[in-house]
């Protein structure tokens, strides 16, 4: 160990820097990280507009999203994506595609099986 380590008195960056690190291990490890594949029942269950918070409660966080905003940051359209575990069945996987408006109703719903 270096004197200088010793002595130098930790900044807020550095708490930060060691604070985001430990967030994206414990995000890696957790059930979100895992979220299993949409079944065709709960699929079905679906509708156009449908808020999030019960498209969330339906099928449970999402694996990917992504977001288009405008030119003041407003949300245009969200996707969210879920997507199959690997060891899956081979009939369950498919993937799950929900996109919402800007005020967080369901506009469009897709389901394919990845190539």
């Amino acid at each position: 160990m270096d004197k200088s380590d010793i002595n130098e008195p930790e900044t807020g960056y550095y708490l930060l820097k060691n604070y985001s690190t430990i967030t994206g291990v414990l995000l890696l490890l957790s059930p979100a990280a895992l979220a299993d594949s949409v079944s065709m029942q709960d699929y079905n269950l679906l509708s156009n507009g449908m808020s999030e918070a019960e498209v969330l409660y339906r099928l449970g966080p999402y694996d990917h999203e992504t977001v288009a905003v405008g030119l003041y940051n407003n949300i245009l359209h969200k996707t969210w994506y879920y997507i199959p575990l690997p060891d899956e069945n081979s009939n369950r996987k498919w993937i799950t595609e929900i996109r919402f408006d800007g005020n967080g109703r369901v506009i469009t719903r897709d389901r394919y099986k990845p190539k």
